[in-house]
């Protein structure tokens, strides 16, 4: 969000510039030391925090989106405590500079309360949007899952488990292969310069002798798929006849696949598994000499 910087600097000004009234507030009427630690001490914490808001929402991209709705919570809030504060002392006899210190108190300590209110709803609607995110994830796999079953051949598997990674699933580059555990073929791509003979054959072999349908996230040649490039891969066998497929998915962002990661694409392997399972019982049918 381009205004992101501009309002977490702008906390941070506003946080200091609380922190040093409350000094030039006890300057001003030194008392005890137990109504420094009850009445100017506590709000020195919250101008404090006030600065740490302001740092988080520059520093942490999670709240770049939310930044405009946490500084008018924030805002909204101190203006309600400084009007409800005016209106309790309103008929006061305290001097004027006493009742800017109040007001500037009770300023600080809405702003505070409107801040994290703010950072709570921004957190609310995150975790909602992912929600929601994952929901049509898994709407799309299993719309997928239905056309994957209607498939031909392998090649056709291929193709559209290559189209779900990338848009569904978000990959940055697929490989889908074919082999007997030894010796592979590429079936369909979308990474630059892989060679069967090199690390997209030894990533292969190493995956199709793991347990069917599991997901791994490590192994020889993994790395060299993505060019040496930062990021993850990730590679699932799935039976097909007497040989095996071996889906990869590489992503550049995500430096470890999480759960979500994984079972997306262990759901997407199942599907293939189903649908490369009817192809190869419709070749054997088709390999069948007729009775007479």
């Amino acid at each position: 969000m381009q205004y992101r910087s501009a309002i977490g600097g702008g906390l941070v000004f506003v946080g200091v510039l609380l922190g040093v009234l409350q000094g030039l507030q006890y300057l001003r009427f030194p008392a005890a030391s137990t109504t420094l630690l009850f009445n100017t001490a506590p709000f020195v914490l919250v101008s404090a925090a006030i600065v740490f808001t302001g740092v988080t929402i520059v520093c942490d991209d999670a709240y770049g989106e939310f930044a405009t709705l946490i500084i008018t919570w924030g805002v909204g809030s101190a203006v309600a405590f400084v009007a409800v504060f005016t209106l309790i002392t309103g008929t006061s006899q305290q001097d004027g500079l006493t009742l800017l210190f109040g007001a500037v108190d009770a300023g600080s300590a809405g702003g505070l309360a409107g801040l994290l209110i703010g950072l709570y709803d921004a957190q609310s609607r995150q975790t909602l949007a992912t929600v929601e995110r994952s929901a049509d994830k898994l709407k799309g796999l299993n719309k997928y899952g239905k056309v994957l079953n209607e498939s031909s051949n392998v090649e056709s598997v291929s193709a559209l488990c290559i189209e779900v990674l990338e848009f569904v699933l978000d990959s940055d580059g697929a490989v889908f292969v074919h082999g007997d555990g030894e010796a592979f073929r590429i079936v369909d791509t979308t990474l630059p310069d892989v060679d069967i003979d090199g690390a997209l054959g030894r990533a292969a072999r190493e995956a199709s002798e793991g347990d069917k349908l599991q997901t791994l996230t490590d192994g020889a040649g993994f790395a060299e798929l993505r060019s040496g490039e930062p990021g993850s891969t990730m590679a699932i066998p799935i039976p097909y006849g007497e040989g095996t497929v071996v889906l990869f998915a590489v992503y550049y962002d995500i430096d470890e696949p999480d759960s979500r990661n994984v079972d997306r694409f262990e759901i997407l392997a199942s599907h293939a598994a189903t649908a490369l399972s009817s192809v190869d019982v419709r070749t054997q049918q088709a390999d069948e000499p007729e009775l007479i």
